[in-house]
């Protein structure tokens, strides 16, 4: 049995080991060149670093909750607390919870949990509501929780994302991974990585006319800044320009108008549009504009 068909089959076994099924798929990582796929497969087996968006499966609302006290022994125990009672700046965090922990770590956590709920840590949020959700109950303990369909939800979606892309690349070359030999295959590092953003990640868009005149897909999910970066280095874009980039989208302004980028984001385009030209960025000239401008407009949601 192939290195393909053996992930193919674990995959579709829900009671197989996950951990093992990613093992296996970074050895296949390394053996088809994809550092997109190689990099996703360690953040999924050892958590996702603060620098790392994570995936939309990793991430879901959180109910938040707490006990109150009042005088006179009077209080409440389990009340929910209204998002609208949080400061503003700490409401994303609860309405769209990042779970950063290890396939493994999240394994441990389900043994380890007697009832179908699992807690967060709030920090300090207790001292931040005070007497400011019940009229004359001061919050003495607040949590936020979540149900564990949530993380078992994450476990089908990693297995469904391994599946469609151990499918994707057995069907453009079966014996994919068989050899131990670095790149013995058919298929190019860009083109499994163009597999992975869009199996993994889901969503691709085509380009006619890179450097080699060949089609382009890429997957970049708005306000992701990882799966812009993974596009653009998948794409020889240099590490320093990736960078470049990025202090260039956190000094400007969002833009309000379609197409109408920020004069930062505008003028590091125009200085990747000179390298094509002067052959320094290996593709051509018109492709690196549409490239460019269609990538950035996928992150900010155009």
């Amino acid at each position: 049995m192939s290195l393909l068909e053996e992930i193919q089959m674990e995959a579709v076994d829900s009671s197989s080991d996950l951990g093992a099924l990613l093992r296996k798929c970074k050895l296949l990582a390394a053996r088809l060149g994809s550092q997109s796929l190689e990099d996703w497969l360690i953040w999924e087996a050892n958590g996702y670093p603060n620098n790392v968006s994570v995936p939309n499966y990793r991430t879901w609302p959180l109910k938040i909750k707490g006990h109150f006290a009042g005088p006179f022994g009077s209080g409440l125990r389990n009340a929910e607390i209204p998002i609208a009672c949080l400061p503003k700046d700490a409401r994303e965090g609860y309405q769209k919870y990042e779970c950063r922990q290890s396939i493994a770590g999240m394994e441990q956590l389900l043994r380890g949990a007697e009832q179908d709920i699992l807690n967060v840590s709030t920090g300090d949020l207790v001292v931040v509501l005070g007497t400011n959700v019940y009229e004359g109950l001061n919050c003495i303990q607040a949590w936020a929780e979540f149900g564990k369909g949530h993380i078992y939800e994450l476990f089908n979606s990693v297995r469904n994302r391994i599946l469609d892309f151990s499918i994707a690349v057995w069907k453009e070359d079966p014996t994919a991974g068989d050899s131990a030999k670095p790149l013995d295959s058919s298929l190019a590092p860009s083109r499994v990585t163009q597999i992975f953003n869009t199996t993994v990640y889901g969503g691709s868009a085509n380009l006619l006319g890179t450097a080699n005149h060949s089609t382009v897909t890429f997957s970049v999910q708005q306000g992701d800044i990882q799966s812009l970066e993974n596009f653009l280095r998948e794409n020889d874009v240099p590490q320093k320009d990736i960078d470049n980039l990025k202090t260039a989208i956190d000094k400007d302004e969002r833009p309000s108008e379609k197409g109408k980028f920020g004069p930062k984001v505008s003028n590091w385009i125009s200085r990747m549009i000179k390298k094509a030209a002067e052959g320094t960025w290996a593709i051509t000239v018109s492709a690196a504009g549409n490239l460019l401008s269609q990538v950035i407009s996928n992150y900010y949601g155009w």
